[in-house]
This record gives C-alpha cells, sequence and structure tokens, in this order.
C-alpha cells in the first residue's frame, strides 16, 4: 500500500520510492531549517538552523548532533570540486569554505569593492565554479542575523566565483535569487522567491548567463530549494513539502510533511536517500533514484 504522503499526478512518481517507502522525520524544533547537503568524506548531512544560529550533522550511522553555534548564520551548502563544504552566511555576508582542520576560509564578501548582501544558496558548475545567489533577506530578518544595514550592492544579483579566484555577477535581472541548480553546464535553474517562480537560464563556456524563460512554478508556496535526480526529474520545495517534477517542468507528484519544504539534498551511503528541510523539522525519504551528476 502506498504511503498517504505521496501523492501521485503520473503514474512514473510512485516508481521512484522502493515499496514500503515512507517519509520519516529525524528532528523537530528549528526555527529555520535550510541548506542541506550531503558531504561525502564525512558521512554526513550538514544542513542549517538559520535563525536559531545552528547548523546540524546527520551521519550514516544515525547519529543527529550539533555542529556549530554560533554558525554566523549559515544558510545554503554545497561541496565543491575537491570535496569541501562551502556555505553561505547571511551574518559574515561572504561565501565561506571549510578547510580540512574546520577553520573557514572566506571566499567572496565584496564585488567591486562593496559587500555583499547575504549570500543564501550555492551551486557547484562543472567547470569547478560556484555559482551563488545574494538576496538581501539577511540584511532584512533579524531573526536570521540582520541588523538592518543597507545594501550596498545596486542589485540583488547571481555571483559567479571561478575557479582561479575571479568573482562576477552574470545574472542581475532577479528580484530575490534564491536556489539555483545546474541541469546541464549550459542550463541552470534559478528560483527566484520575490515573483514565486523558476527560470531558465543558458550559460556559456566564459560564465556568461541569458534568461531562457519561467520554467515552472509549484502551488502552494514557491520554490526555495531545488535538486535534479540523475534522468534530470525536479525536485522542488513546496508549501506542502516536496514537488517532483519532469525536466520540463510538468508535475509527477508530491511528497507531503505537512508544512512548507524550504530545501532538500539527495545523501546517503547509496546516495539514494532524499534528506528535506522544513521551516522547523529534518526529514528523510528513501528513493531509488540518485544525484544528477553533471
Amino acid at each position: 500500500m502506498t504511503h498517504p504522503a505521496f501523492q501521485a499526478a503520473h503514474p512514473d512518481f510512485l516508481r521512484l520510492f522502493p515499496t514500503g517507502a515512507a517519509p520519516e522525520c529525524l528532528g523537530r524544533g528549528y526555527q529555520a531549517g535550510e541548506g542541506p547537503t550531503y558531504v561525502p568524506a564525512r558521512g554526513a548531512v550538514i544542513f542549517s538552523d538559520v535563525a536559531g544560529n545552528r547548523t546540524w550533522a546527520y551521519t550514516d550511522a544515525g547519529e543527529l548532533k550539533e555542529e556549530m553555534h554560533p554558525s554566523s548564520y549559515q544558510n545554503g551548502h554545497c561541496i565543491d570540486a575537491d570535496g569541501r563544504l562551502i556555505a553561505c552566511s547571511h551574518g559574515q555576508r561572504a561565501l565561506l569554505r571549510q578547510e580540512a582542520d574546520g577553520r573557514w576560509t572566506v571566499l567572496a564578501d565584496r564585488f567591486e569593492g562593496q559587500r555583499l548582501n547575504s549570500p543564501n544558496d550555492v551551486a557547484l558548475h562543472p567547470d569547478g565554479s560556484l555559482w551563488f545567489s545574494d538576496p538581501s533577506y539577511g540584511l532584512d530578518k533579524p531573526e536570521e542575523g540582520g541588523t538592518g544595514a543597507p545594501m550596498e550592492l545596486p542589485g540583488r544579483w547571481v555571483f559567479r566565483l571561478a575557479p582561479d579566484g575571479t568573482l562576477t555577477a552574470p545574472i542581475r535581472d532577479r528580484f530575490k535569487p534564491n536556489g539555483l541548480i545546474f541541469a546541464r553546464p549550459d542550463l541552470l535553474l534559478l528560483a527566484d522567491t520575490g515573483d514565486s517562480a523558476t527560470y531558465r537560464y543558458r550559460v556559456t563556456p566564459d560564465g556568461q548567463a541569458t534568461l531562457d524563460g519561467e520554467h515552472f512554478r509549484v502551488d502552494p508556496g514557491k520554490t526555495d530549494g531545488l535538486r535534479l535526480d540523475e534522468a534530470g526529474r525536479i525536485w522542488s520545495s513546496a508549501g506542502d513539502g516536496v514537488h517532483v517534477l519532469s525536466p520540463g517542468g510538468q508535475e509527477l507528484g508530491r511528497i507531503l510533511v505537512g508544512q512548507k519544504a524550504t530545501n532538500l539534498c539527495f545523501g546517503g551511503p547509496e546516495g539514494t536517500t532524499l534528506f528535506i528541510t522544513t521551516s522547523t523539522e529534518f526529514w528523510r525519504v528513501p528513493t531509488v533514484v540518485q544525484s544528477l551528476r553533471l
């Protein structure tokens, strides 16, 4: 019998989960769960409680433990080409990298002499560059470290940090850029939580990006975090959980978790466990797919 949390809009949806699969809540009581990413070198998912000013680790052995407190209001994470943890820090208004000894290195905190707003989410391109969104939530929201400091930049942009350290701003036409993921080396999907849509951008080898149109919207809620599986299907956070869509943006089904999902990632020893952060909870869902690898 299919668990009621799985709501199929297309028969293919239920084939994404093993027989008897069910969502499982692993933790509760967070103030603003966000930014999960699986770090293979550690065998753990790292995620944020942004408003709680903490990060957490959930290990392959099933241990859930506090990672950092304070965390400088970290939000989104990814791993770089060398498997190191990358973090978006609201408190430091910076993109950070964690070194092998646990220390944090600032990778970018200014653009053309002006401080960044509050880096929010980050994705790795196959060429080794890191692309990150920079809305102003970390300035505007006191619960996320905001002090009311003004924006120094004239917009809320998406930045590209090249492997040689060069920082550019290839996307400047969004209102509140948020979650982002590469579907192909030449195609970026970018969620805008300002107008509740996710957009396609064509990306050139030299790091330029051009808007190619709206790709999809979720209902209820809006897309915040994004992941793609090995077949290019889109796994999007939404107001009632996670929506799964075809590569072209047609809904296949939903995983309902009883509240707004904020972000998600694939991980675990086999790479087939879906981890979900919500406003106050942390979930896992067994699947039979893995994250897309470009």
